[in-house]
């Protein structure tokens, strides 16, 4: 599981109640006595009955283990989805997953995160072109869908900075997107940078890691 033991987590962080992401918490949180966190809006629309639950609010810090945790606002069609920047001393990791658009202050919460896990969801062509319904083609473009590959590419640019050593690609589509598009949209971008992190993409269904921070 991703490098890592079960004994060794402390907390579930949950971005928003979609079943791809709260799938086997419930059971995952029961076997291990962990307690989950998340916004008001997304644990009421999780089952999570039998489990301690902790609500978060997007710009306010927890401190969970010597972390630092900072859940940010994000736009999904999600009832109250958030993203999270995760510090430790000098050390911060980004995470930026299930957005539609790179606004502002998703662009800052990443920012000078070392490393850096950013949706990049679909490359535009293929969605285009694909089998989708035109409503779900919609739905996925738009500000509360996903990002895209491009969209990757503008945050990981606008967000890195000399500190950050990695960008891992995560929630790519199975239908609409593959891992060398992906990286290559983002390479590009990134090259019109100084900072040039490695650009690392995992296959949908696929894990990475155990990540390490220098």
């Amino acid at each position: 599981m991703f490098g890592i033991e079960p004994t060794q987590i402390e907390a579930v962080l949950l971005t928003h109640e979609h079943t791809d992401h709260t799938r086997g918490v419930r059971r995952f949180s029961t076997d291990h006595g962990l307690p989950v966190y998340g916004t008001r809006g997304t644990l009421a629309l999780t089952p999570l009955e039998g489990l301690v639950t902790r609500t978060i609010t997007a710009g306010s810090n927890i401190q969970l283990n010597g972390l630092t945790v900072k859940p940010f606002k994000v736009k999904h069609l999600a009832a109250e989805p958030v993203a999270y920047s995760i510090s430790v001393g000098p050390m911060k990791v980004g995470i930026a997953s299930d957005l539609g658009c790179v606004t502002p202050s998703v662009t800052q919460e990443m920012r000078g995160s070392d490393l850096m896990l950013v949706e990049a969801n679909y490359d535009d062509a293929m969605l285009v072109d694909g089998d989708y319904p035109e409503f779900l083609k919609r739905a996925i473009r738009s500000d509360h869908g996903h990002l895209s590959n491009a969209d990757a590419g503008a945050l990981s640019l606008k967000s890195s900075s000399e500190n950050t050593n990695l960008v891992v690609l995560v929630h790519l589509s199975k239908d609409n997107n593959t891992p060398e598009k992906a990286r290559e949209a983002v390479e590009t971008e990134v090259k019109r940078s100084r900072n040039r992190p490695r650009i690392e993409a995992v296959e949908h269904g696929g894990c990475g890691g155990p990540y390490r921070l220098a």
